[in-house]
């Protein structure tokens, strides 16, 4: 009879600690920050089919978010040059492009810097050395 109890006592236990356990690990698995280990990473630049030169940078704006980093400058009275620095992540490696307005008109798209993602780590690293 005790081990009846017992059993029926552990049973209930044990379910309450697997559901617990389901939580938990669910929980810790979707909370993680993928960004900071690349999971995320994509295989193309969301720039890579981008061909709509003359967009106003409003518009422009609207659709890719706002930039990472930004310039700004005049070059006569009457054009305003702005750049425009985004950076994505694809694959390993981080991708800087840019974008010239001129006058609030997009003129060029160039990538300017494509950085290994862990580069900064292993200098770190091998000065620690």
């Amino acid at each position: 009879m005790k081990n009846k109890k017992y059993h029926f006592c552990g049973k209930i236990i044990i379910t309450k600690c697997s559901s617990i356990l389901i939580i938990l690990t669910l929980v810790s698995v979707f909370s993680c920050a993928p960004v900071q280990y690349g999971f995320d990473a994509r295989e193309n630049s969301k720039f890579s089919t981008f061909d709509n030169l003359g967009i106003a940078k409003e518009d422009f704006i609207k659709q890719y978010g706002h930039p990472t980093n930004k310039g700004l400058y005049q070059e006569t009275s009457a054009k305003k040059v702005e750049k425009l620095y985004y950076t994505e992540k694809i694959k390993d490696f981080l991708v800087t492009t840019e974008f010239i307005f001129e006058n609030d008109n997009l003129k060029q798209m160039e990538r300017v810097e494509t950085r290994n993602n862990f580069q900064e780590i292993r200098e770190q690293l091998e000065m620690i050395k």
